[in-house]
């Protein structure tokens, strides 16, 4: 394996810096954006290293970004950032062997939501062709219906009027563009939304509330509420690190959707 850290694909500091993961062998390598959690507010690229360490062993590279943070900015310039790594994906290929017509996305809380939005908004046909191919979205325990999630826990709604400026009761048009479930469509990439069955951070009716949005539009959706487990506690790298066969899971979903041309 080698692994090329503090990379710049945008000016601006640490924020803008990523780190490749990339398997042994000539390529070119189907390619998985890891998108970090900590409640937009927090939370370093560094975390995903485990989710790529995965990648890797499956021959599959592994993109993991840091991104602008809710304290400095608000939403767009969390979704902008993601956008600005699947392009720099595209002008580095030759050089990494990356292929941009297989790429999927994944990330942790957080980074769920950001990969789901990314992944909507990135394949919509209003948006125009793009010169890759977002294949596929694996979200890991994340928050898509920020309106919800306010209405549900006033106690947290600080993390999400961050993220979108203000109070969602005075945001209502930024709030729905930062949520996923307003963009779905029936293009989607496949869904596999994880969710641990014991997360009291963020309830698992999130990504049941995704998988039915999805499903209502004919994309093809799924969920996987995991028993027992809380907030991230099923996910590569945590302790136990694989209740359910989780690294099964993760690795099958994406063989299985990037390893076609």
């Amino acid at each position: 394996m080698n692994v090329v850290t503090n990379l710049a694909y945008r000016s601006g500091g640490e924020r803008g810096l990523l780190d490749v993961m990339l398997p042994e062998g000539d390529g070119t390598f189907p390619v998985v954006v890891c998108i970090h959690g900590g409640g937009w507010a927090e939370g370093r690229k560094e975390n995903m290293h485990p989710y790529g360490d995965l990648l890797v062993d499956m021959g599959v590279a592994a993109v993991i970004p840091n991104y602008r943070l809710s304290g400095t900015h608000a939403h767009p310039a969390q979704e902008e950032d993601i956008f600005a790594v699947l392009d720099w994906i595209v002008e580095h290929a030759r050089e990494y062997r990356f292929d941009p017509q297989r790429i999927g996305l994944t990330g942790s809380s957080a980074g769920g939501h950001l990969a789901v939005l990314v992944g909507l908004k990135g394949t919509h046909p209003a948006r125009g062709r793009r010169n890759y191919r977002l294949r596929c979205m694996f979200p890991v325990c994340g928050v898509y219906d920020l309106a919800l999630r306010v209405a549900e826990r006033p106690d947290r709604a600080h993390r999400a009027e961050a993220l979108i400026g203000g109070p969602v009761s005075e945001m209502g048009a930024v709030e729905r563009d930062a949520s996923p479930v307003a963009h779905v469509h029936p293009d989607a990439p496949p869904c596999l939304a994880v969710h641990g069955a014991r997360d009291e951070l963020v309830p698992p009716n999130q990504s049941l509330r995704l998988v039915d949005a999805l499903r209502a539009v004919g994309a093809d959706a799924e969920a996987m509420i995991v028993p027992e487990a809380g907030h991230g506690r099923f996910m590569p790298g945590s302790d136990p690190p694989e209740p359910l066969g989780g690294r099964k899971v993760f690795q099958e979903f994406f063989r299985k959707h990037l390893s076609d041309r």
